[in-house]
């Protein structure tokens, strides 16, 4: 069955732009960019056990690395693409030493280095244009192939999406992703079964910040633009919230959360200015009634 609804998941979304209009579309776009940032924080929540609220500086750090090689030095596509994820992935290099701490310790200085990535962002003006942040990015090319559309770019980010995700189902199905469930489950019995659980920890950090940068590649080529907003501690609350609402521990549950969070947020916030609080509402009753998230209640009902 959920390989049945996986092809009529995959066949809407090869026709939405010709069905939808732009708006639709865009939105849609989004969704599969922050469904890969909610999958990011979810090889560490999902697997390991552990709440990472910094994902947010990886993604904005190498969004702001394209943008300004790529507006300030006329850097080609084919160079700034991956300097921008090299970017993000050396940031989750040195935050990676979080993984010494646990519980409520991780949290907290994971909320600390987000916080001084955006006031870098935001202070910093001479260099990332402070709240102006920086504009024009173009549509990624490389030689005589270039995006011209968002409809084209959507088939891009589509295309970059699905191959994510297999390569995610590769990984938490090997042998690495299965001693990260282990840890997650008893990390004192995976030591003592001669684990290194710190530095298998640190690598699953550096992985998820990789593909966290791969989607700020991704959102600053859609949006244009890029400021202080995208290394915000709300982009990285929301980003997990996407991950708990859609289903911790899957990986369609990642982009199902991402549809819904931001669903929600453009019809809430177009009629009522705390939008906010109702983000807030959904993750308690997330918690207290669907633990398992909209995945879990899925498969509940099927069976």
């Amino acid at each position: 069955m959920m390989r049945i609804l996986a092809w009529v998941a995959l066949a809407v979304a090869l026709v939405l732009p010709y069905v939808a209009g732009p708006y639709w579309t865009g939105l849609v776009t989004l969704m599969y960019i922050f469904g890969l940032l909610a999958l990011s924080i979810d090889l560490l929540l999902g697997h390991a056990g552990l709440f990472s609220l910094t994902h947010a500086s990886f993604f904005a750090v190498s969004a702001y690395t394209v943008a300004i090689l790529q507006v300030r030095y006329a850097v080609p596509t084919a160079l700034a693409a991956p300097a921008g994820v090299l970017a993000g992935t050396l940031l989750a290099l040195v935050f990676g030493l979080a993984v010494r701490t646990r519980g409520v310790y991780f949290i907290l200085i994971t909320i600390a280095f987000g916080y001084v990535v955006w006031g870098v962002a935001h202070r910093w003006s001479s260099f990332t244009g402070g709240d102006n942040g920086v504009t024009n990015v173009p549509f990624p090319a490389a030689g005589p192939l270039a995006i011209t559309s968002h409809t084209q770019y959507y088939y891009l980010v589509l295309v970059a999406a699905i191959l994510c995700a297999l390569g995610y189902r590769v990984l938490i199905r090997s042998p690495f992703g299965l001693g990260l469930r282990g840890i997650k489950a008893s990390e004192t019995r995976m030591r003592s079964l001669g684990y290194r659980t710190t530095l298998h920890l640190y690598a699953a950090f550096v992985l998820s910040g990789a593909l966290a940068s791969f989607a700020g590649v991704l959102y600053v080529y859609y949006n244009k633009f890029v400021n202080p907003v995208a290394a915000s501690f709300q982009v990285s609350v929301e980003a997990a919230l996407m991950a708990i609402v859609g289903g911790s521990g899957t990986i369609i549950g990642a982009f199902i959360g991402a549809g819904v969070v931001l669903g929600l947020r453009n019809w809430v916030s177009s009629f009522f200015e705390l939008h906010a609080a109702v983000m807030g509402a959904v993750f308690i009753a997330t918690v207290l009634w669907a633990p398992n998230g909209i995945v879990g209640l899925a498969r509940r009902f099927l069976k």
